[in-house]
């Protein structure tokens, strides 16, 4: 019988600290996290490049902390909290990342348990070239008017080039061929952000998909499991 998929855990920032743990406790496999620079170079999780209107890359981590109406969490401590009980699923959102976060990661982890998702091909490339095993997945599914969305129509050529072992699709392109596509090519697919509960229940059961990633997680498992 092949395995069912795994669930990852998806937090945005307003969950902050407290978020990470409930994701942690909620017994998904993977937890996963956004990850970019501070003006000071400190790795925090954070899904968009701006705070409170001004770029995070021109803020110290101390601004950044005043200005947020939370925590804003450090990466080495996220992974820490995650490495307890779930594998990590790390979303770099810039380039520039990859080095520390992976090497980072690796310590926190070990080798095998967690993946580095994407949409920069080159990311992956530096990935692959300075640390060979570690898993990646290509993201695909970005909004039609940003530039490179029609590449995500067929995304099989950059995945190849960018060494991925993995796929990250988002959940509408998934149901419109994408997912087909990578299935056919032999290349295991992650499907976010999956919330709806009937969408949930038809990425779970289909063979296809590795990891649904979600921000209902105990939902998602209780479909899977019960």
């Amino acid at each position: 019988m092949r395995p069912k998929p795994a669930v990852s855990a998806h937090r945005r920032d307003e969950a902050g600290l407290t978020g990470l743990t409930e994701a942690v406790e909620s017994g998904a496999e993977y937890v996963e996290i956004d990850i970019r620079r501070t003006g000071d170079g400190r790795l925090v999780v954070h899904h968009d490049p701006d705070l409170a209107g001004l770029p995070l890359k021109r803020l110290t981590y101390e601004r950044a902390q005043e200005l947020s109406p939370r925590p804003v969490p450090l990466v080495s401590e996220a992974m820490q909290i995650i490495a307890t009980r779930a594998m990590g699923h790390l979303d770099l959102k810039e380039r520039g990342c990859e080095h520390e976060t992976v090497a980072m990661a690796v310590e926190a982890f070990g080798r095998d348990r967690f993946v580095v998702t994407t949409r920069e091909v080159l990311s992956l490339v530096e990935i692959k070239k300075n640390f060979p095993g570690v898993r990646t997945a290509l993201s695909v599914g970005r909004n039609l008017w940003e530039r490179g969305a029609a590449h995500d129509f067929a995304p099989l050529r950059l995945i190849r080039k960018a060494g991925a072992d993995m796929v990250a699709v988002n959940h509408r392109l998934a149901r419109v061929g994408v997912l087909r596509q990578c299935a056919r090519a032999g290349i295991p697919a992650m499907v976010w952000t999956v919330n709806a509960e009937p969408v949930m229940q038809r990425f779970l059961g289909d063979p296809r998909v590795a990891v649904l990633v979600t921000d209902h997680p105990a939902t998602a498992l209780k479909l899977r499991d019960g």
